[in-house]
């Protein structure tokens, strides 16, 4: 009887680290087929899932640097990114492959950054340029997020990157930087106020302050800019099927 239960112990504890090999196994391989940037977690041949199978104590090593969380928000920042070339595409004059994917590595990179949905900043650029870099507006703001050149010069002095012109404003990297840089300050400074921060970056930060202590509020016709952008990122959010982030208070 002392046996069998010395057995029925002993067959549990070796069926335990199987269990975990076989989830872990089948976890990374799942994994390695999502993007080729995940191929370092994939094995070489079919005698390393043997090896980690039948020695338990390969588990330990080989999930010691593996961070599950870190791994699903690539994941996540992965595909929001093929969701904004998609978005893009349909823009095919104004904006090319190249530029495409460069432009939604940087939403998502900025995003990021600044705790921005990235959707919400397509809707920027949308709404500001049709995502063509060599616009220019009739007031002299420039590129994607349309910066004003002293905008441009003072955040690039702030955040010590070289200024080297307003033609700068017109290099993709450079103007989507400067950008979501400025209105990451502005909600700050309106404590995450969505329409506050985006009719001030439309405006200026001086004229909202002016209209609201004149009138007390935001009249509606302040805000055409904020409601464009509002129904523009709600339409994009809509696209695919819900946002990959958090929804945003944009109301």
């Amino acid at each position: 009887m002392k046996t069998n239960q010395k057995n029925s112990s002993k067959l549990r504890i070796v069926f335990l680290p199987l269990s975990v090999a076989l989830v872990l196994t089948f976890t990374l391989a799942t994994i390695s087929l999502a993007h080729p940037k995940y191929d370092k977690h994939s094995f070489e041949n079919e005698s390393r899932d043997i090896l980690i199978l039948s020695e338990p104590g390969q588990i330990q090593k080989l999930t010691a640097n593996w961070h599950p969380t870190e791994i699903l928000s690539e994941v996540r920042e992965v595909a929001m990114a093929d969701q904004l070339r998609e978005i893009f595409a349909k823009f095919p004059r104004r904006i090319g492959p190249t530029k495409r994917a460069q432009l939604a590595d940087m939403l998502v990179a900025e995003g990021r950054r600044a705790g921005i949905d990235p959707l919400f900043l397509a809707a920027v650029i949308r709404i500001e340029s049709a995502f063509y870099t060599g616009a220019i507006s009739n007031k002299g703001a420039r590129g994607l997020m349309q910066v004003m050149p002293a905008t441009g010069q003072e955040v690039a002095q702030q955040i010590g990157l070289d200024w080297t012109g307003p033609d700068q404003l017109h290099d993709l990297h450079t103007n989507v930087r400067l950008g979501v840089h400025y209105l990451d300050e502005l909600l700050d400074l309106y404590a995450g106020n969505y329409k506050l921060a985006v009719t001030a970056y439309n405006r200026g930060p001086h004229n909202v302050r002016f209209i609201v202590r004149r009138h007390g509020w935001l009249k509606p016709r302040f805000t055409e800019y904020f409601r464009k952008i509002q129904q523009t990122y709600r339409a994009y959010l809509r696209s695919i099927n819900g946002p990959n982030s958090a929804f945003l208070e944009i109301t």
